[in-house]
């Protein structure tokens, strides 16, 4: 990578503070992502929580895995001070958005609530690293 990728500066303890959270958060979700492929991690969810993901259509899940694996990207290079943290939160964003789409028929409370929350998240990550990685 060329030296300009990097911001220059000293970053406050809050910007890495919200690093480790979208580390954690995006983790999880990728935590979350592979146990729902697993037949075993499938039957630990409620009930409601396994009819949903048995009956999702394949481009939820392509979604949910593009807005977390974009997701978990995006927290590292922000700990790494890249720009190029900004544009993928957006991507995760997007994702999160199109999974929160697919969630809202479900009426299922919790993956709505997640699936919204991970949204919010995005943006809000996206926002702040736009903020301070610039």
């Amino acid at each position: 990578m060329m030296d300009n990728d990097k911001t220059a500066g000293p970053i406050g303890v809050l910007f890495w503070i919200a690093g480790v959270v979208a580390l954690i958060w995006n983790g999880l979700g990728c935590m979350n992502f592979i146990q729902q492929l697993s037949p075993s991690g499938l039957s630990a969810l409620p009930p409601e929580y396994q009819a949903y993901i048995e009956l999702r259509p394949t481009w939820a899940l392509v979604a949910f895995a593009v807005s977390v694996g974009a997701g978990l990207v995006a927290a590292i290079l922000m700990l790494m001070r890249f720009k190029g943290a900004t544009p993928a939160f957006v991507l995760s964003g997007v994702g999160a958005l199109i999974v929160t789409v697919s969630t809202l028929s479900s009426g299922v409370t919790s993956v709505i609530i997640g699936s919204t929350m991970s949204v919010v998240f995005a943006a809000a990550f996206a926002w702040y690293t736009s903020r301070k990685l610039s």
